[in-house]
C-alpha cells in the first residue's frame, strides 16, 4: 500500500513537472523549410548578405520589427559562419525577407485559454545570386507560441532570433562547411 503511493506521488509529481516545462517554453508550432534549386549548388564558401525585410501582411507592422528579424538573422548567420562581410563585390547569396503573417500575441490570453491569443511569425525568404541577380533558393519559416502563462511574456520579441534560427539551421544543412 505504501509503495503503491509512493508511486502514485511520483507518477503526479512528474506529470506536474511535465505540464510546467510546456508552460514554460510557451510550447506552439514550428514549420521551416529551405531548398536551393535544382541547377543551383552552394559552394563550401558560400557566405550570405542579409538584405531587406519587408512586410507582406495585410497589417501595419513598426520598421522596428523587421528590424529585430534582421539583426537577428544577421546575428545567426554570424555565428554560424554565413554572413557575407565583404561589401557590394564578390560571390555571394542575397537573401530577402518578406513577413507574410504576424499576430503579437498576448500571454494573458494564452493563459487563459490556449491557442487564444497566440503569438505568429512566418516569413518567406528568396535567396538570390549577388552577381546575375538569378532566383537559386528560398525558405519558409512559421512559428507560434500557442500557450503559456507569464513565462511566454514578450513571445512577440523572441519569436524573431528563433524564426531566423530555423532559417539559418536549414541553410546551413544545406551549403557545406569550409
Amino acid at each position: 500500500m505504501l509503495q503503491t503511493n509512493r508511486r502514485l506521488a511520483a507518477a503526479s509529481w512528474m506529470l506536474f513537472a511535465g505540464i510546467l516545462a510546456m508552460v514554460a517554453a510557451g510550447c506552439g508550432s514550428v514549420e521551416h523549410h529551405a531548398a536551393f534549386e535544382a541547377a543551383y549548388a552552394p559552394k563550401a564558401e558560400t557566405r550570405i548578405e542579409v538584405g531587406q525585410v519587408a512586410n507582406r501582411t495585410e497589417k501595419d507592422i513598426s520598421p522596428e520589427l523587421s528590424q529585430m528579424f534582421n539583426d537577428a538573422l544577421s546575428q545567426k548567420l554570424e555565428s554560424d559562419h554565413l554572413l557575407w562581410t565583404g561589401g557590394a563585390q564578390g560571390d555571394h547569396l542575397i537573401i530577402t525577407t518578406q513577413i507574410v503573417e504576424y499576430e503579437e500575441g498576448n500571454a494573458f490570453q494564452r493563459w487563459l485559454l490556449p491557442g487564444w491569443g497566440s503569438t505568429v511569425l512566418g516569413l518567406h525568404c528568396e535567396l538570390k545570386d549577388s552577381g546575375s541577380g538569378r532566383l537559386v533558393g528560398s525558405a519558409d519559416a512559421r512559428r507560434t507560441v500557442s500557450f503559456g502563462g507569464a513565462y511566454s511574456i514578450g513571445a512577440w520579441k523572441t519569436i524573431f532570433p528563433s524564426v531566423a534560427d530555423d532559417v539559418v539551421k536549414d541553410l546551413r544543412s544545406q551549403i557545406p562547411a569550409a
